[in-house]
């Protein structure tokens, strides 16, 4: 029986079914088995102590008989024989290196194509039960070397007697913005980022303050988080500001923009320049804001915790770009 994906080998012993160099290949598995019916597929970022994974679940009623097939731009993995008892679609992840999971159903069997964005090392392995499990573990090691590295300051905007905006239910906005922060955060610690928060609770800070932190700290990027506010509740979607005297910054926050849209869903509202940001000198900058909280449409999305680990990891892949362009990554 295959090992369980919890059970890892150490940094850079990682096994491999495919072969080096590019090389097309395949893997066979479960040999003698009866037509499996696939009910289900999902993905999730497995941190297994100094090695997170990207994982994709494939559900079945029973192991099944697969080609395992590798592409300069992910995997595709063919379920001989099987059949579907669920939707066939394309699935959007974006969780840093997978991009989505195409589900298709074919004469031969199912075929579960994988797109990474860069390529990594993957294992196939197994848990037998009810439903029985096939487990793609992808290996997240470029987003550790590339973001080990990089110092993060991270600015939950307002707090204590200053609470921002409110919504329409009476939601502060120090409130969510801190809860922006601990969640990007979260995701930044596993890959030995150092993160440093200008307050950890609710009081309040001059903008100088919080710059000063990015200063001291030497960071490579200042993230401030905030929301939009107004009068006008019809008003929503999202704005990234920058710092105008950092080289390159509006380029990145273009990047932020982008891809913090695609995971929120929300409509876009721009890329601006802040000028309280030029007190960073020459440290990028960024003010972001996912959501407008006067709208009540918005408000009601910040109530819902799932919002910010997908706010956190939209940021996260506006980062992804911007440094993998600077080094030359497609």
């Amino acid at each position: 029986m295959p090992a369980s994906p919890d059970i890892l080998p150490e940094r850079g012993k990682f096994p491999r079914f495919n072969l080096n160099k590019g090389k097309l290949s395949s893997a066979k598995g479960g040999k003698g088995m009866t037509v499996s019916r696939i009910t289900n597929i999902w993905n999730k970022v497995h941190y297994n102590p100094g090695r997170p994974v990207s994982r994709v679940i494939v559900e079945s009623t029973s192991p099944f008989q697969f080609d395992a097939k590798e592409s300069p731009s992910g995997i595709t993995l063919i379920a001989q024989g099987a059949r579907a008892n669920m939707y066939c679609e394309t699935i959007e992840v974006y969780d840093g290196l997978i991009e989505w999971i195409r589900v298709e159903e074919q004469p031969q069997g199912v075929i579960f194509e994988i797109k990474t964005n860069h390529p990594s090392p993957w294992q196939i392995s197994s848990e037998p039960g009810i439903p029985y499990r096939t487990v793609i573990n992808f290996v997240r090691d470029h987003l550790f070397n590339l973001f080990s590295s990089k110092v993060f300051v991270i600015d939950a905007g307002h707090g204590g007697h200053d609470p921002g905006g409110r919504g329409p239910v009476d939601l502060l906005e120090k409130n969510v913005t801190m809860a922006m922060a601990t969640a990007l955060q979260d995701l930044l610690k596993p890959l030995k980022s150092q993160v440093y928060l200008t307050r950890t609770g609710d009081y309040p800070l001059s903008q100088w303050m919080r710059c000063n932190l990015a200063l001291k700290m030497n960071a490579d990027v200042f993230i401030s988080f905030h929301t939009y506010h107004s009068t006008d509740t019809s008003i929503q979607g999202t704005a990234v500001k920058y710092n105008p005297r950092a080289p390159g910054c509006d380029r990145l926050a273009q990047f932020i923009l982008e891809e913090l849209v695609r995971k929120i869903k929300r409509p876009l509202r721009g890329v601006e320049p802040d000028q309280q940001l030029r007190h960073l000198g020459f440290i990028p900058g960024l003010t972001v804001e996912p959501v407008a909280i006067s709208n009540w449409v918005e408000e009601g999305l910040l109530r819902n915790p799932t919002l910010y680990k997908k706010i956190a990891q939209g940021i996260f892949n506006g980062f992804l770009r911007f440094w993998g362009e600077k080094k030359g990554e497609k």
